[in-house]
């Protein structure tokens, strides 16, 4: 049974990744706002991009290295923080090479400036770090996104805001049910309900906890107040 961990994510960087951040004038103006607001995202960025402006002068951090390269040097160092419990004073970007990966397999399913499939990656890894790191955590388990969760996506006849979310369920689902089961469930465009129905009550509960760990994780509890399963 798959039991996915909480995990306490850094609420100033998850709230970031939830938004939808395309790279124009008036988004670096808001992001340098928004990271001026928060003293430990600003000490964070500051530390990490001393290479492009050894002043910190986040104006010019964010000209050059775009959205992309400040989220992607963030979720680097909070990857190397958790396995080493130290703030490192470069970002180790070979960190995110998986998580890009994803983000790219998935680019085709979700609209344009959307973030949500690299936050379900970074999720992924930081679970995998959290059950190797706790002595504790023997009856939890890692989220794993495989080729063959995506290879379900293409299915899909509309593109996704949510698209952690969506995978979230479809990576449960295939689980429970099967690939092959899911595979034909899919193709004759079987609904969440109708799916979730067919799960057994302990089935459907873990699936609820294990929803509620990731919620709480990324500090998005949308999904718990308002019907995601078709955005």
């Amino acid at each position: 049974m798959i039991n996915f961990p909480y995990i306490s994510l850094p609420e100033y960087y998850t709230r970031l990744l939830v938004s939808n951040i395309q790279n124009s004038t008036q988004v670096n103006n808001n992001l340098e706002m928004y990271i001026n607001e928060n003293k430990e995202l600003n000490a964070i960025v500051k530390k990490i991009f001393r290479d492009i402006d050894p002043d910190g002068f986040l104006g010019k951090i964010l000209s050059i290295s775009g959205w992309t390269g400040i989220r992607n040097r963030l979720a680097a160092v909070f990857l190397e923080h958790a396995m080493t419990g130290k703030f490192p004073e470069m970002a180790n970007l070979n960190l995110v090479t998986d998580l890009v990966s994803v983000e790219n397999k998935l680019r085709h399913f979700t609209p344009a400036g959307g973030n949500r499939a690299f936050l379900l990656a970074f999720y992924a890894k930081m679970s995998l770090i959290h059950i190797k790191m706790k002595s504790d955590s023997r009856e939890l388990t890692p989220l794993i996104i495989k080729d063959e969760h995506i290879e379900f996506m293409k299915l899909s006849k509309a593109k996704s805001v949510r698209i952690d979310w969506l995978m979230l369920q479809l990576i449960q689902f295939e689980q429970f049910l099967g690939q092959e089961r899911l595979y034909g469930l899919l193709k004759n465009e079987t609904r969440y309900a109708s799916l979730f129905s067919l799960l057994s009550k302990e089935e459907q509960t873990q699936m609820m906890n294990n929803f509620l760990a990731y919620g709480a994780s990324i500090n998005d509890p949308e999904i718990f107040t308002s019907d995601v399963s078709t955005q």
